[in-house]
């Protein structure tokens, strides 16, 4: 018997949703290792099937004006959750005006030297063209299709100027309120998230990283096997004990 889909489980934390578009948010958080536990978040530490894990929050934008099926266009990004903390940050500060964009490629080239590519724009605009007020002043845009890979001198990728090609593209736009309320549903999802695991990474790393301190510093004091014995060939033997010399 399937299971009802209003009871199954979900990563989405939030969506808004008008008449003909739909905007959500999911939960693609990842802690690191216990190596780099201070910084909570993954960050490119280890791999997992040959890519490297960040921890991020998926962005969805579904355009359902032309219809549902083959005809519902859906396009997807990522952010590092302190982006989306950091958009957040102009909602709440009351930034009349706003732009920010971010672009991503990844991925093995096709036969044509086109990587997988994504691009995202977010702005608050007061007017529209014709000088009048915006009631939904936020545009939040996702295109997703391919471009060309390139190296920077720190070893890096980046997007070759111009040569994004646009497989499907969907925007939405949002009140100051819906958005605000997207982006604080998710930034209290953060915060939950880190306390979480800070519970057990943070414990379990601070105990292993003591034991790495005593370690080295074990390396450090225990004398060399030369110097231990022509140490205790120049003391008497009942004063020497367990590795210490008593006085």
């Amino acid at each position: 018997m399937s299971e009802n889909y209003q009871n199954s489980i979900t990563d989405q934390i939030c969506k808004v949703q008008t008449s003909k578009k739909l905007i959500a948010l999911y939960d693609r958080l990842r802690y690191t290792s216990y190596n780099s536990y201070a910084q909570l978040h993954a960050k490119g530490e280890f791999e997992e099937n040959g890519h490297k894990v960040h921890s991020l929050i998926g962005i969805s934008i579904q355009d359902y004006s032309s219809g549902t099926g083959d005809k519902n266009i859906i396009t997807r990004f990522h952010l590092a959750p302190e982006q989306i903390q950091f958009l957040l940050s102009r909602v709440t500060a009351g930034f009349p005006e706003f732009e920010w964009s971010q672009s991503k490629i990844f991925g093995v080239p096709d036969g044509n030297g086109y990587s997988t590519a994504q691009q995202f724009f977010i702005s608050r605009h007061v007017y529209n063209n014709q000088q009048e007020i915006l009631t939904s002043p936020w545009r939040i845009q996702i295109n997703n299709g391919k471009g060309i890979k390139k190296k920077n001198h720190n070893g890096g990728t980046y997007m070759q100027a111009q040569s994004f090609i646009s497989e499907k593209s969907a925007f939405i736009q949002l009140t100051d309120m819906d958005f605000y309320m997207l982006l604080k549903r998710a930034d209290s999802y953060i915060v939950n998230w880190e306390n979480y695991v800070a519970s057990f990474l943070i414990q379990n790393g601070k105990q292993q990283f003591k034991k790495q301190q005593e370690a080295r510093m074990a390396q450090n004091i225990q004398p060399q096997p030369d110097e231990m014995t022509s140490y205790m060939q120049g003391q008497p033997q009942e004063q020497y004990l367990n590795g210490m010399y008593v006085a």
